[in-house]
């Protein structure tokens, strides 16, 4: 069952494969195709979007931004695609990053193996220890740019 919701604009999502567009506050009736499955989320995608955009963000800090916002986009669409997935495995929303910062400060830095998410990522092959990014200098770790230059693969 679907819950429709007034909008100024932008979309809705009616069913997991449609979206139905709003402009001014009225529907227009029209059912348009979603770009993507989101319950057939590719993990390595996620994890590809996470470290290109973990990768950019500690540029811009590098380069002298205190608060690199707005957030860069592969780090949005990858933190985006992780919610969705912790959501398809149940994973308690105590247990889910709350928004970019905190995959940043927390998640970014736990290892992937300790993640509340169980990642289904046959290519790459991850030590117990491996990390987005280095918890005690909050810079990206070499996995991280390997995984953002898809690298990592097991062969």
């Amino acid at each position: 069952m679907t819950s429709l919701s007034t909008l100024n604009s932008g979309t809705f999502q009616v069913t997991q494969s449609h979206a139905l567009w709003f402009d001014m506050g009225r529907p227009i009736w029209s059912i348009k195709p979603m770009s993507y499955d989101p319950t057939k989320l590719n993990h390595s995608e996620i994890l590809s979007l996470l470290a290109s955009g973990v990768l950019e963000y500690f540029g811009r800090i590098k380069a002298g931004e205190k608060d690199p916002f707005p957030y860069p986009d592969p780090l949005i669409r990858g933190f985006n695609q992780l919610s969705i997935a912790c959501a398809l495995q149940n994973v308690e929303r105590s247990k889910r990053p709350k928004g970019v910062v905190e995959f940043v400060e927390t998640w970014g830095k736990l290892p992937l193996t300790k993640w509340a998410l169980k990642l289904e990522v046959a290519d790459y092959d991850f030590a117990a220890d491996d990390c987005l990014i280095k918890p005690d200098l909050s810079k990206p770790t070499q996995l991280c740019k390997d995984l953002a230059r898809g690298l990592r693969l097991v062969s």
